[in-house]
């Protein structure tokens, strides 16, 4: 089976407003909508026209509900079947609220945000930073959810050059734990700014990265863990030679001259 990929532009506002009138229309004479309702819907939406049409429609079935002539909100409305109902600004609102559309959990924004705070931390823009967390933690995201790759964005990003951020970070985790929303907000904002001012250092990760290919890419069978590094709990494992040659670091006084990698490895650098 073969498949295609397709992308959706953002709606502009003459393509919008043309949606809204159409939706409209359909519902008089029944539902009068207020002019500026139309630019509240657009302003919110963000091109979207599916979450503008679904926010007008919690509107309207939210207010048919109180309407005398229909007993619920799924009911078809009829011209004379009820009284004007009048769609106002707040209406709006409420019904893209609760129908958790400003911030999809669940969908691209989220890993949308969620990018574009881990690239402000890289940037060192703590504004950004604060910014990019309150628009996650105000459309509902789970703060543990910010906590764990804050405490990622600590070893990749940040790293040896400020070990104690990795300490700040797991510290914001734990309290988001214990305290929850909305006390915790200022832990994660805090934790947000001492990353977003932190030095910067990729060293380990990129390190880790090319061990980890050094296995991974390895031609063969792996190279076997040399006898002197190998431990000896029974006296079968002594016989065979395991642990013979082994310098105990602490016995010396200074550096210590001893093969740790395999033999095929000796000269590989990770750093």
């Amino acid at each position: 089976m073969r498949s295609q990929w397709g992308f959706f532009f953002k709606d502009d506002t003459s393509s919008l407003s043309y949606c809204f009138l159409s939706a409209i229309i359909v519902c008089r004479p029944c539902i009068h909508v207020e002019r500026k309702v139309l630019n509240t819907l657009a302003y919110l939406c963000d091109g979207d026209a599916r979450v503008a049409l679904n926010g007008l429609q919690m509107a309207v079935q939210s207010q048919v509900a109180s309407c005398p002539g229909v007993e619920g909100p799924e009911q078809p409305l009829h011209p004379h079947s009820c009284s004007i109902v009048l769609i106002r600004e707040e209406h709006v609102k409420e019904g893209l609220q609760r129908s958790h559309l400003l911030y999809d959990r669940a969908g691209e924004e989220h890993y949308n945000c969620i990018s574009a705070l881990h690239k402000s931390l890289r940037g060192s823009d703590e504004n950004a930073g604060l910014y990019w967390l309150a628009r996650m933690l105000e459309g509902g995201e789970s703060p543990l959810f910010i906590a764990r790759r804050l405490i990622c964005f600590a070893c990749e990003d940040v790293g040896l050059a400020d070990p104690a951020a990795l300490s700040q970070a797991v510290a914001a985790f734990q309290g988001c734990h214990l305290i929850g929303m909305p006390a915790c907000e200022v832990i994660l904002a805090q934790c947000v700014t001492y990353l977003a001012r932190a030095e910067k250092s990729v060293e380990v990760y990129q390190a880790y990265a090319a061990a980890k290919a050094c296995v991974r890419e390895h031609q063969g069978p792996l190279p076997p863990v040399p006898f002197h590094l190998r431990n000896a709990p029974t006296a079968l494992m002594k016989n065979l030679g395991y642990g013979i040659g082994y310098k105990y670091n602490p016995n010396f006084e200074g550096p210590v001259e001893q093969r740790y990698m395999p033999a095929e490895l000796k000269s590989v650098k990770f750093f």
